[in-house]
Formats: C-alpha cells, sequence, structure tokens
C-alpha cells in the first residue's frame, strides 16, 4: 500500500499522528534569513563603475553601500594574492594519474543501452524496410 507523503492533505490520519504535526502558522526558523527588496542606489552603481567620485556617493544612506563595496574591494585583493601552500599543490599533483587513462574494454564489448524510444524508430526503419522489401519482390512476380 502507498502512503500518502503529501503534507497539505490530511487524509486519514490518527489523532496521534495529528498531534505530532506542526502547526500551519510556524515562524521561520532561525537559519533563514528573509529577502529584502533594498537594491544598491544609482549613484553607488555610477560610483562602481567609475563614473563617479567617491566623495559624490558618500552621503548618508548610501555611505553603507559604499562601505560594503569597499570591505569586498579589501577581501577581493587579499585573496587574489593569497597562493596555495606548496604542500598542498603537491598531493594535487601526486593524485593525478602518470599515464592516460585507458578505456578498460573496447567499445564493441560494452553493454548495449537501448533506450525505449530508440528501440521504437529501430522498429519502424525494419518495419518500413521489410515493407519495401516486400513490396519489390511483389513487382517482379
Amino acid at each position: 500500500m502507498h502512503e500518502n507523503l503529501d503534507p497539505q492533505e490530511s487524509g486519514n490520519r490518527s489523532g496521534r499522528e495529528k498531534s505530532r504535526e506542526a502547526p500551519r502558522s510556524r515562524p521561520a526558523p532561525d537559519r533563514e534569513v528573509p529577502l529584502t527588496n533594498r537594491r544598491t542606489p544609482a549613484a553607488v552603481q555610477a560610483w562602481l563603475d567609475g563614473d563617479l567620485p567617491e566623495a559624490a556617493v558618500r552621503d548618508g544612506d548610501m555611505e553603507q553601500h559604499v562601505d560594503f563595496w569597499k570591505h569586498v574591494e579589501r577581501e577581493t585583493r587579499a585573496r587574489r594574492h593569497m597562493r596555495t601552500p606548496v604542500h598542498v599543490y603537491q598531493q594535487i599533483m601526486d593524485a593525478l594519474p602518470q599515464t592516460t587513462p585507458r578505456v578498460i574494454t573496447p567499445w564493441w564489448r560494452r553493454p548495449l543501452e537501448v533506450t525505449p524510444s530508440t528501440a521504437l524508430a529501430v522498429t519502424a526503419g525494419l518495419l518500413a524496410a521489410g515493407m519495401l522489401l516486400g513490396a519489390a519482390v511483389l513487382r517482379l512476380r
């Protein structure tokens, strides 16, 4: 028998199962971050594009946007200069195979996988070829 796994339907559940259910209107868990419709102002976008000087956008509400993008720039610059440690680089290189990987079995010995659409197309083609061959034999008589 199949169980109804749809959480929206109440179905025929016992009272014990219904008591274990979470309430329908529960608050969002702590790990969920609500999305806001805040957008970066056009002046900050122009500053990011290089069209405006920084002094023109360091104004009230836009200052926090400028500080954010300055922080992103500092972090990006620091990460650009990071290098992979030598021992990690060596572990990666040691894990790579020394020779070119070979196919274990040749293509003609591999199992043939036929999808239903391929089987249908082959069947239709063989049927059409059989009909053409039958028609040609009947014309020769």
